[in-house]
């Protein structure tokens, strides 16, 4: 977002006077650090955290260096005291409104509201509090994590209001966040915050769609587990990030090839040497974050010499890129493969859901970099993430055609979706358990379906094993071909 399409949130902060004035050192100390925090506000938005230094800051908030060093003893702490301040703010405006507001769902209408004209008039603390935070690494996650509890909490919390008995599962609540979230950034990023309040009927009822859950997606928490088959789909096992293509038994450890191998073509060479730089960028990036990330580190840890590395890519964000679009044309095969290979949408929504978390889990170091590293990387990786996010999407879109005519679900449907799924996924991640992301399998389905076809219909599909009439079906067809 370019300091032209958002409001200066610094201009807000007053500078001191010049010259002799009768302020304490108290109070030039606390003006100092709302500058200091508005900063922040401003340069993220323009550069991203990672980008973002203390020189930019200060010289953003009028104050020397020294006078920051008197505030916060880094980047980071200075960063973490701007989310602080922000979700103080925020969660203080969003509770006003949903004790205000009376019944259900008014409440949670009120508490979206809020969130929503929280974004229209700072798009840029918005941006931060939602994606940047993750780029301040654990105490960044952690505080991200608490922020969304407690917005979560206010659905469940409306829920008790509802007419009837019943509740959500945590998954779900979680990805009713998500789906906000994901609506309210990608319009803060297209600079199309004034259409928001116009979303908040459609966003309600979308959200809405999933209460009360049945008894059999009540009952299916951790239900899934990770193996190596779920149904009649096998998974196939990843390796350690994009590539692995290069033979380990060659290897001679942390990549190139081991002593005494020779002979080899030099296309098989050439080759061998870009797998192993699009594996090592994304292990190492998994593993300590991008914005430590060298050329240096990478053609180390490829066993390349930097002159081979530029060879192939013009930098570290090049082969990040590659990276990310290697891994993700290797995932949206899978996955489409998985949901042609059934004959009803519904199910076919389930084994591409399936597919997609277990190829997640295969590739540990991918679906790290998919799920956190590619929003904070680079605006061109974010971009790209928008788009991979919108190919898996297009599975959903027959949902329309199949809901009832009398309750046809909102356009914003699929979006919101796509965003609750993406939440869900990203929590294991941030939480280091990419491997366990099939025993979200049930709930993920219930999350893609029941808007569409209701809740009791959606648990079915849900929560049936995959081995069962689907699997029966494809073979009753393969016995007509043979016949």
């Amino acid at each position: 977002m370019s300091s032209t399409d958002k409001r200066s949130s610094s201009s807000v902060a007053a500078r001191l006077p010049r010259g002799p004035h009768s302020l304490s050192r108290e109070q030039v100390a606390a003006n100092q650090r709302l500058r200091l925090v508005f900063a922040m506000i401003d340069v993220v938005a323009e550069k991203g955290y990672a980008a973002s230094t203390i020189v930019d800051i200060a010289a953003r908030a009028g104050v020397s260096r020294n006078s920051f060093y008197a505030q916060f003893s880094n980047k980071q702490e200075c960063f973490l005291a701007t989310y602080d301040a922000i979700m103080a703010e925020g969660m203080r405006r969003v509770q006003s409104a949903y004790h205000q507001a009376e019944g259900w769902p008014g409440r949670v209408e009120a508490a979206i509201i809020a969130l929503f004209e929280g974004a229209i008039e700072s798009p840029a603390a918005i941006c931060l509090s939602l994606v940047e935070i993750a780029a301040a690494g654990a105490a960044g996650i952690e505080r991200r994590e608490r922020a969304m509890i407690q917005f979560a909490q206010f659905i469940r919390d409306g829920l008790e209001l509802a007419p009837g008995s019943g509740t959500l599962p945590d998954p779900v609540l979680r990805a009713s966040v998500g789906g906000l979230n994901r609506i309210l950034y990608t319009r803060i990023r297209a600079n199309q915050t004034a259409t928001l309040l116009e979303l908040v009927p459609d966003l309600v009822a979308w959200a809405t769609a999933y209460y009360p859950a049945p008894t059999a997606i009540l009952s299916s928490a951790r239900a899934d587990h990770p193996s190596t088959t779920h149904g009649p789909y096998t998974v196939i096992t990843g390796g350690r990030a994009p590539g692995t293509l290069f033979p380990r038994a060659l290897s001679g450890g942390r990549g190139g090839f081991a002593r005494g191998v020779k002979n080899f073509s030099r296309g098989f060479v050439v080759h061998s040497q870009r797998e192993r730089i699009l594996d090592a960028v994304t292990n190492l990036t998994a593993a300590e974050g991008f914005t430590g990330l060298t050329v240096e580190a990478i053609a180390t840890e490829a066993g390349v010499s930097l002159q081979a590395f530029y060879e192939h890519f013009k930098s570290k964000q090049d082969a990040f890129l590659v990276a990310y679009e290697l891994g993700h044309a290797k995932g949206i095969g899978i996955v489409e493969q998985a949901f042609v290979a059934e004959n009803d949408w519904r199910q076919g929504v389930r084994a591409a859901i399936a597919a997609l978390l277990q190829y997640l889990a295969s590739e540990p170091s991918f679906a790290h970099i998919a799920l956190l590293d590619s929003l904070t990387a680079t605006p061109l990786s974010a971009s790209r993430l928008d788009k991979s996010l919108t190919s898996y999407a297009q599975m959903l879109l027959p949902g329309f055609a199949e809901a009832p005519k009398h309750h046809q679900p909102p356009p914003i449907t699929v979006e919101a979706i796509t965003g609750g799924l993406f939440e869900l996924c990203s929590q294991y991640a941030a939480e280091g358990r990419i491997h366990q992301l099939g025993e979200i399998t049930t709930h993920a389905t219930y999350i893609a379906l029941a808007p569409f076809i209701g809740t009791e219909e959606a648990a079915r599909v849900a929560s049936e094993d995959p081995s069962g009439s689907s699997c029966r079906a494809r073979e009753n067809d393969r016995a007509k071909q043979v016949d």
